[in-house]
């Protein structure tokens, strides 16, 4: 026989969502928990960085202050000047760094036979290095030329250019009289 059902609805076992849900009621306390702890750390690392940003803050301020100082300061300088009197020194530093006893004993072993020179005149170039000016006398053309080629494979100079040549004449006795330029590097080039 049946047992008679006095309920007004039938009945339902809600027991498996309130489970479920309170095990999500559980999971979201947790994971507020988990939140709220980390906003309390980031809190507390922000104040940390904001208190070694102030000494930080300062010290920049102070930079800036001195970095205004040397500016105005240097914008007070003549740089044209500046520069001028630098190569200046450049060339005289350069200048000074000549040896004429090792400038003289190339010369000497690059110089031909029948080669004489009158005048041995340096100077700095351009890019800073040593340039000479050559004028002398030789008994023949060959001599001259002969000259132009050892300082060519002379490693104390390079870059030889003849700039005039007289043959020998009414004026010109002793020979043929030329004048050549040369780049001089006093420790040899590499």
């Amino acid at each position: 026989m049946r047992t008679p059902n006095l309920a007004r609805q039938p009945f339902a076992n809600h027991r498996p969502l309130l489970v479920v849900g309170l095990a999500l009621a559980a999971l979201a306390l947790i994971a507020t928990a988990v939140s709220v702890l980390d906003l309390l750390a980031a809190r507390r690392a922000e104040r940390d960085f904001a208190a070694r940003l102030a000494p930080l803050e300062q010290r920049r301020a102070e930079l800036a202050r001195a970095v205004g100082a040397l500016d105005s300061e240097l914008r007070g300088v003549a740089w044209g000047k500046l520069t001028a009197e630098a190569s200046a020194l450049d060339r005289v530093l350069i200048k000074r760094k000549l040896v004429w006893t090792e400038l003289l004993g190339n010369l000497e072993r690059v110089l031909p036979w029948d080669v004489r020179l009158i005048t041995i005149n340096p100077s700095v170039d351009q890019e800073g290095g040593l340039a000479l000016g050559l004028v002398g006398v030789s008994t023949g053309r060959e001599g001259w030329l002969s000259l132009i080629a050892r300082l060519f494979v002379d490693r104390s100079f390079s870059d030889p250019v003849p700039l005039s040549e007289q043959a020998p004449g009414a004026t010109n006795a002793i020979g043929y009289r030329f004048e050549v330029r040369a780049h001089y590097w006093p420790e040899d080039r590499s």
